[in-house]
């Protein structure tokens, strides 16, 4: 597990005391104040803010030097994520999750991670704990919707810019203290953070690629996942089939069979028709 905080020179000092009062050693790291190792996690303090802890000890650090409610070393931050944006079918959903440093340790004693690493019944598994545990929110569009969208704006981009910024708006209303947001970067910065004034969310946010490490985007993940999952199992059921996941061979064959039992009209109900699949589909019964 890898988690990033962000903190103050006094926090950071802070910090320091307490890791050399819990008998952790010290060492010089290039561009840091220090590193430090404790049993099972490693904590690099580095000159721009930035706290990286690393090992399977990331959640037991947080549980006891994280602080919370703005005070001591740890932050609580919402983080946002998507899913079924790679997918023909199935609608596209984000997550929101508002994740405080206790939350943190809890989510990885439970094996919260990035989704992408997790199996679909770890996943939904997963889901349950931070829905209990976490406030959130969810925005999905369904294939219709999506459809209806990608019309409008002719870049996915667009629309999914505002879906991240209404699920974090959501998930902040039902909670206290947070500090920053934590997006996983799929489009240009400002573009986000347009986004995120429109929504009325005034945090720092941190906009990155690989921002998974971090608890509330992994969080986020895996709560837009099995959402995403749960709403592709359901438009299979309509037809009486299970629809396929992601792209590929599988994907095509599906894509034909219900164009040639609907036609493009059955298939935008169910999946994002401007994808090369929908061609693929309908050249096949010419």
């Amino acid at each position: 597990m890898t988690t990033t905080l962000l903190l103050g020179a006094a926090a950071i000092a802070s910090l320091r005391e307490a890791l050399a009062e819990a008998g952790y050693e010290f060492r010089a790291l290039d561009h840091a104040h220090w590193q430090a190792r404790g049993e099972e996690v490693v904590v690099s303090a580095y000159r721009s803010g930035k706290v990286v802890v690393q090992g399977r000890g990331a959640g037991l650090f947080l549980g006891r030097f994280g602080g919370g409610g703005g005070e001591g070393p740890g932050e609580t931050q919402v983080g946002s994520d998507e899913s079924g944006k790679g997918d023909y079918f199935g609608p596209l959903v984000v997550a929101a999750v508002v994740v405080t440093p206790e939350h943190a340790a809890k989510l990885a004693k439970a094996g919260v991670r990035d989704c992408k690493t997790m199996g679909d019944e770890a996943v939904h598994r997963a889901a349950l704990v931070i829905r209990a545990l976490c406030p959130h929110a969810i925005v999905a569009l369904s294939p219709g919707q999506y459809n209806a969208r990608h019309r409008e704006t002719g870049n996915v981009a667009v629309f999914l810019a505002a879906m991240h910024a209404d699920a974090i708006a959501a998930a902040l209303s039902g909670a206290k203290g947070c500090e920053r947001v934590v997006i996983d970067q799929f489009t240009r910065p400002e573009r986000l953070r347009a986004e995120l004034k429109r929504a009325g969310v005034g945090l720092p946010a941190e906009i990155r690629t690989k921002a998974e490490d971090n608890p509330a985007v992994a969080a986020a993940s895996v709560l837009a996942r099995a959402e995403f999952l749960n709403g592709l199992r359901e438009l299979g059921h309509g037809f009486g089939t299970e629809l396929p996941k992601g792209a590929g061979e599988p994907v095509d064959r599906v894509a034909r069979e219900i164009y040639a039992l609907g036609g493009i009209d059955a298939l935008a109900g169910i999946a994002k028709t401007h994808f090369k699949t929908t061609e693929k589909a309908v050249s096949a019964r010419r």
